[in-house]
């Protein structure tokens, strides 16, 4: 056990290892065998060699749904999705709702964001996106808009 601790360290030491982030977020990792001498390249949360934020998972009983709340970090990808499924027949996409049957996507239109994916049904409802208990009162004015659709399974 001793032996591989002593290799170990002896590799750790002899390749070199420097990390640090920077003010803009930004984070310099150098490796080397003479760290006085190596040239740092900092990655900005922009540079295309720094791996894409992965997608939340969500965990319903429908696969269809998971697919749907896996998208709402974009509202353009959200709205692909939901034209696919639709054309597929397995979703069916309204601008009104029609009864308890649907589900509330939220989203502002200024920004292009959703704000929230609500659960079927009326008065409090299970906001999907962050576990909490809301209405659609909570999302009123020009900023919001809604769409409602249902799941054909």
């Amino acid at each position: 056990m001793k032996r591989i601790t002593l290799i170990v360290s002896l590799l750790l030491s002899s390749i070199g290892f420097l990390s640090a982030q920077n003010e803009n977020g930004g984070v310099r990792i150098s490796f080397g065998s003479d760290m006085e001498n190596v040239e740092p390249r900092t990655l900005s949360g922009d540079d295309p060699s720094v791996p894409a934020k992965p997608k939340r998972q969500f965990f319903t009983n429908s696969i269809t749904l998971n697919k749907i709340l896996s998208d709402c970090d974009d509202y353009e990808t959200l709205k692909k999705t939901l034209d696919q499924l639709q054309e597929s027949s397995i979703v069916t996409v309204t601008m009104n709702a029609n009864g308890t049957d649907c589900f509330t996507i939220v989203y502002n239109s200024s920004e292009k964001k959703v704000v929230a994916v609500l659960d079927k049904g009326k008065g409090k409802r299970m906001n999907l996106l962050n576990n909490q208990f809301e209405t659609e009162d909570a999302y009123q004015g020009e900023s919001y808009e809604k769409i409602y659709f249902s799941i054909e399974e």
